[in-house]
This record gives structure tokens, sequence and C-alpha cells, in this order.
């Protein structure tokens, strides 16, 4: 399953999986040296052990489709409907 690191708290990493809404609590020993808030990871679970890889690919991903989106609401031509307080 694909979770998010959403934070780190002392020892541990806080991971997301908004498809199941679980948090994982993972010693930051337990996690690949490229991780950091914000990456991808895949979680697996076997025999009652958690297995922690990254996912490269998905988290470049969703890097490029957030840059996508940021260039187009900066190229956006139609001004905002809403006034401004004067």
């Amino acid at each position: 399953m694909k979770g998010i690191i959403d934070r780190f708290e002392k020892d541990f990493a806080v991971i997301l999986v908004e498809e199941q809404k679980k948090e994982y609590l993972i010693k930051k020993s337990d996690l690949p040296t490229d991780c950091k808030i914000n990456s991808v990871v895949q979680i697996d679970e076997s025999n009652g052990h958690i297995y922690v890889t990254s996912d490269m690919q998905q988290e470049e991903q969703q890097h490029d489709k957030a840059a996508a989106l940021r260039k187009a609401l900066l190229n956006k031509n139609n001004p905002s409907k809403l006034k401004r307080k004067k």
C-alpha cells in the first residue's frame, strides 16, 4: 500500500495511508536513507512486521503534477471575480 511521510517525531516517522485511513509510526532507522517529509513509500505488512520501501517514481509523478498545477495557476489570464476591499 502507498503511504506518505507526514512528519518526524523524535526517532519516528509518521506515515499516513489515505486509502485505509491509517497512520503508522515507524522508526527512522527502519526507513530507506533517502526518505524525507512528503516522500512516497510502499508499506508491506507480513508476519507482524512492517517493511517500508521508497517509491521514487510515484513521488516524481506527484511533484510533476504539482508543478503543472502551479504553472497553470500562474499563467491564468482570467482575473479574480472577487472584489477587494479598499
